[in-house]
Parts: C-alpha cells; sequence; structure tokens
C-alpha cells in the first residue's frame, strides 16, 4: 500500500505527512525514504503488508499513470495560489527582477498547482484539506487523517501527535537540519518556515503579480472560497 502526500508548494503538506506518519507508525510498518521513483509506486501499491509513505508535488514531466488507484490513498492539500505563490518567492528569495518573478513567472508557478489540483482530485482513495483550516485546528487535522487511514485515536494520542508538530518544535527541527541534514520522517528543510499567515502574499506580491493570479486562477479561488482583488471578467 502507498500513501501519497501530494499538496500543493506550501500549502501544509509537509504538516500533513507527519501526522500520517505518527498515525500510521503506531499500527504499522512504514516506510518513508525521501525518494520513490514514480514509475515504482504501482508495485509498492500491491503489497498490502507494507506501507510506503510517499510526498510529491505536481509535475506534468511525470506520467499520470504512475499514480494508481488501487492500493493507495491520497493525503492533498490546497492554500491560496497567491499565498503559494508569495511564500515559494519568500523560500527561495527570489528578487523583483528574479526569472520566477512578475506576471509570467508567477502564472507558471500557479498553472503548475491548478494542473495538480485537477489530477489529484480525479484519485478514488483522496483526503482534501484547506490550508487555512487545518493550521488553525491542528488536533482536528489529527482526527480528520485518522477517520480517513481508518486507524482508531484516543484525546491521549491527539494530544501527543498535536505537541510533535508544533511550531515551536518545527523551528527547532529547522536549527537542527543546518547541522544534521533533512530527516525522511520530517522532511523539514532549512528554510521550511517562512510567514504561514494567510493574506502574507500582500506584503511579497507586487500588483501585476496579484493580477496575473487572479486572471488565471480567479474561477478557481472563488469556487474554493478565497476572495479575489479584481471583479470577475
Amino acid at each position: 500500500m502507498i500513501v501519497v502526500i501530494c499538496g500543493q508548494h506550501r500549502s501544509g503538506s509537509t504538516l500533513a505527512w507527519q501526522i500520517t506518519g505518527e498515525l500510521l507508525s503506531a499500527t504499522r510498518s512504514v516506510s518513508m525514504p525521501m525518494r520513490t521513483p514514480a514509475n515504482q509506486l504501482r508495485l509498492h501499491a500491491l503489497r498490502p503488508q507494507h506501507v510506503r509513505m510517499v510526498k510529491v508535488h505536481y509535475s506534468p514531466t511525470v506520467p499520470k499513470r504512475h499514480f494508481p488507484q488501487r492500493g493507495a490513498h491520497y493525503v492533498y492539500t490546497f492554500r491560496d495560489p497567491r499565498d503559494v505563490a508569495a511564500s515559494l518567492i519568500r523560500k527561495g528569495r527570489y528578487g523583483p527582477e528574479h526569472e520566477k518573478r512578475g506576471a509570467e513567472g508567477v502564472a507558471s508557478m500557479i498553472r503548475r498547482e491548478l494542473r495538480g489540483d485537477a489530477f489529484w482530485r480525479t484519485r478514488e482513495s483522496l483526503w482534501i484539506g484547506k490550508y487555512e483550516e487545518i493550521t488553525q485546528d491542528v488536533p482536528g487535522l489529527v482526527r480528520s487523517l485518522a477517520g480517513f487511514l481508518r486507524i482508531p485515536i484516543d484525546e491521549e494520542i491527539v494530544t501527543r501527535i498535536g505537541d510533535h508538530v508544533s511550531v515551536e518544535r518545527q523551528r527547532i527541527r529547522v536549527e537542527d537540519v543546518r547541522t544534521s541534514g533533512v530527516d525522511p520522517s520530517l522532511r523539514i528543510t532549512s528554510n521550511h518556515i517562512t510567514d504561514g499567515q494567510e493574506g502574507a502574499w500582500r506584503a511579497t506580491l507586487t500588483p501585476e503579480e496579484v493580477a496575473a493570479i487572479e486572471d488565471l486562477a480567479g474561477d478557481w479561488m472563488r469556487a474554493h472560497g478565497y476572495a479575489c482583488e479584481q471583479p470577475p471578467r
């Protein structure tokens, strides 16, 4: 069996990964390698006695046929695309003149996320979490993922996992990464934390970049509860 954490970039997928890993490890044999070749996913999915966790972001270059329905569970997170772009810019420290900036640069980022969103939502065994909701209710997130994975839990487990993934713990892990490298079970990087606040895009994106994202993703945004600065065309 495989459990694929497949959220949009900067949308809480690492948080979902850590919680899912804690839940599964309590009841099953689980492997969490840094990389699993996409063409091996079907093989791992057909091994019911062992769970392999896989963390991916959508890439149009990876054939969709590699992501099976049978023997696979998908955990998908999404976020306001303006905050996705702004967080990627802050993480990469892209200055105003960087090739990933401007209308074209941010549109390219978000076009990929929208294609991924359309694909992941075709998976049959799929859990979906909205960043702005799951990060504000971590205990609820733990319970929801446990229910999806059919793992019995009690409030003691919810509290323990909530403490394990707290922001304070994550900040310590960021510091640890700088000396010991990335832990495959945690997936924290040295620039993991930027600014997770809703609407932080206002301090990062230019009006031109905001307009480009809303032109591209406006219908999707409104369908998922995000208010656009521009009126619908």
